[in-house]
């Protein structure tokens, strides 16, 4: 078997709003096809890690960084 391609899918759900709660769920997914010198494992945890970032940027938090998923090809 050829691992060829790398696929991590990453969501949060978030609850706000005492006394009235609100359940808000993001997710999003995110595919890489390896190349050559890639290792399945070190591209799916670089997915996770922007996979996790572009859920807080859907939440609005602050903290996030600029990464390449902002920059254009």
């Amino acid at each position: 078997m050829k691992i060829d391609r790398v696929t991590k899918r990453y969501g949060e759900l978030r609850s706000t709003g005492y006394p009235s709660f609100s359940n808000t769920r993001h997710e999003t997914e995110l595919g890489a096809i390896l190349e050559s010198g890639d290792t399945a494992a070190a591209v799916g945890a670089r997915l996770l890690e922007l996979a996790k970032m572009e859920v807080k940027k859907d939440f609005g938090d602050k903290d996030v960084a600029q990464t390449e998923m902002d920059l254009p090809f």
